[in-house]
C-alpha cells in the first residue's frame, strides 16, 4: 500500500524516510544495508523484550519506530 507521506524509521541509529506503509523484514535489512544473515529488532517501548523481525514479516510502520539488527551468533550470549 502506497503513502504519499513519508514515514520516518531509525534502523541501527541511521534514519530513513520511506514512502510505505508496509515492509518486510527483508527488506527493512535491504534498506539498511544489513546483512541477510543477520536478526532484526523492533525496538519495544517499557519493560518488554524486542520484538524479532523475521525476513518474511510484513511490518506496519510507524513514524518514530527504531530497529536494530544483530548477528545470530550473538542472539542470547551473556558475556562474562
Amino acid at each position: 500500500m502506497e503513502n504519499k507521506t513519508d514515514i520516518h524509521i531509525t534502523i541501527d541509529h541511521n534514519e530513513f524516510a520511506v514512502h510505505v506503509t508496509e515492509m518486510t523484514g527483508a527488506q527493512l535489512k535491504a534498506l539498511a544495508g544489513i546483512a541477510d544473515t543477520n536478526l532484526l529488532f523492533l525496538e519495544v517501548d517499557g519493560p518488554g523484550e524486542d520484538e524479532p523481525i523475521p525476513d518474511d514479516k510484513l511490518v506496519h510502520l510507524r513514524n518514530g519506530e527504531h530497529f536494530y539488527d544483530m548477528p545470530p551468533g550473538n542472539f542470547g550470549c551473556s558475556r562474562r
